[in-house]
């Protein structure tokens, strides 16, 4: 991590020389300007972490160097020094937003001072991350989250998302792995009042108990070993915005209390620290388990999971909405197809038969890798069954929907795929007799 920057401003030399002399042993660069001006076209090349101003000056005064400093570069904080009779005007800049004031001498509050200093560096930086994130989603470098498909699984997680978007309610969404968690809750927190805002996205499952506490809480410098500066957590970046936290069923027993405590009060005390920090964050959590199961073995919290259940969302798999495959598949060819310079123009029959006939046990971040590498194989104007990576059971010849002789092998596979093999369930869920799948089985060579 590079050192900050701070510009220190005043037409003092003697406060100049003073001030450097006191910062020989702190961990940042500074730059001493005698006259704003000066530091406002140094400014305009470099803009510092923070900056450092007295308030009475004759060319320019320190309020009027704060007021072009935000106008330039409203993510740098503005700390003021104050002389006897210029409190005034240092306590009007703070209720405009300036950081803080500190009236001269400054010897005799150094301890106090430098806290304050290391304060404005580090909401210096959140700020400017927070302009990042924002300049990009304006920039469109992060399309709006879209959900695709038609079937009725879908359409129901649409009309939960419409109902709980806009209310502060805490959402818990359900689903396997790779089904769409994540891309709901960017859909709700895009249909909320805080679309403005940040969204931050934290897998649980990612880090250890104390990584996971330093990433959300944040810490102070020096708080553990190689902590060299104060870190500001999701929790705190997220104010105003929305904090997803997925696989929340992976958070260790330790990390649980400390979340419901915060949940519950909006405040945290960053690792290493001591006051209080408050945050008006949303939380969405999410989870490919089964979170009554856990707290059944005494794995997550009952009162967590409560507070973090107010309303929630199942994700169905993608067996379960095979009528949205070839949405899908049409939907992220034209995406690959549009990033690699490919002119595909479609799936053939087959290749759909064969994405609709498989069970993807990786949702639909496996349909996404599917077709991002038939897109890459491809050197003809159709995808075909040769460029999907199934087997050879799966990977046929060119077939009919209309085959009523391949129809029934596909529903009979399917129904043997959704009981395990076990056959007298899947003779069931067929409405035939065991004996007569199993004669289907040996007659189709199906491998079960």
């Amino acid at each position: 991590m590079s050192r900050p920057t701070i510009f220190l401003v005043d037409d003092n030399e003697a406060f100049l020389d003073l001030f450097a002399s006191l910062t020989e042993d702190q961990d940042f660069d500074l730059n001493t300007f005698d006259c704003p001006q000066k530091a406002l076209d140094a400014l305009d090349r470099d803009p510092p972490d923070l900056i450092i101003s007295d308030v009475q000056m004759p060319a320019m005064s320190g309020l009027d160097l704060f007021h072009r400093v935000s106008d330039r570069a409203p993510a740098t904080p503005v700390i003021l020094i104050t002389a006897f009779g210029s409190t005034e005007q240092a306590v009007q800049a703070v209720q405009q937003g300036a950081f803080h004031y500190f009236e001269k001498p400054i010897t005799d509050k150094l301890p106090l001072f430098w806290a304050t200093v290391r304060e404005a560096l580090a909401k210096g930086q959140m700020q400017r991350h927070l302009a990042i994130f924002k300049k990009k989603r304006e920039l469109g470098m992060k399309p709006p989250a879209t959900l695709i498909g038609r079937s009725p699984a879908i359409q129901k997680v649409v009309e939960s998302i419409q109902l709980v978007a806009g209310l502060p309610a805490t959402v818990l969404i359900s689903g396997e792995t790779g089904s769409g968690k994540e891309l709901v809750a960017q859909l709700i927190h895009e249909q909320s009042g805080r679309l403005s805002e940040t969204f931050f996205a934290v897998n649980c499952g990612e880090f250890s108990s104390g990584v996971l506490e330093s990433e959300l809480f944040g810490h102070e410098r020096g708080a553990f070993t190689g902590a060299v500066d104060r870190h500001l957590g999701f929790f705190e970046m997220a104010d105003q915005g929305t904090l997803f936290l997925d696989e929340i069923g992976d958070a260790p027993a330790t990390f649980q209390t400390k979340l419901l405590r915060v949940l519950e009060s909006k405040r945290f005390t960053r690792v290493g620290g001591t006051a209080a920090v408050k945050s008006d964050f949303r939380l969405i959590a999410a989870t490919n388990q089964d979170l009554k199961k856990k707290m059944g073995m005494g794995t997550f919290r009952s009162d967590l999971f409560y507070r973090i259940n107010v309303y929630g969302i199942e994700m169905p798999p993608l067996r379960q909405r095979r009528e949205d495959i070839p949405l899908l598949a049409s939907y992220y060819l034209t995406q690959f197809g549009q990033r690699y310079g490919r002119s595909i123009q479609g799936l053939s029959e087959a290749a759909l038969h064969a994405l609709r006939r498989y069970d993807w046990p990786g949702n639909v971040r496996e349909l996404i890798n599917v077709i991002e590498r038939a897109v890459i194989i491809c050197r003809d104007d159709t995808i075909t069954t040769a460029h999907l990576p199934f087997d050879a059971a799966t990977n046929e010849a060119e077939l009919s929907d209309l085959n009523l002789v391949e129809m029934e092998k596909f529903t009979m596979d399917l129904a043997l795929r959704r009981t395990d093999g076990n056959k007298s369930q899947a003779a069931q869920l067929l409405g035939i007799s065991r004996k007569t799948l199993i004669e289907k089985v040996k007659k189709y060579r199906l491998e079960y």
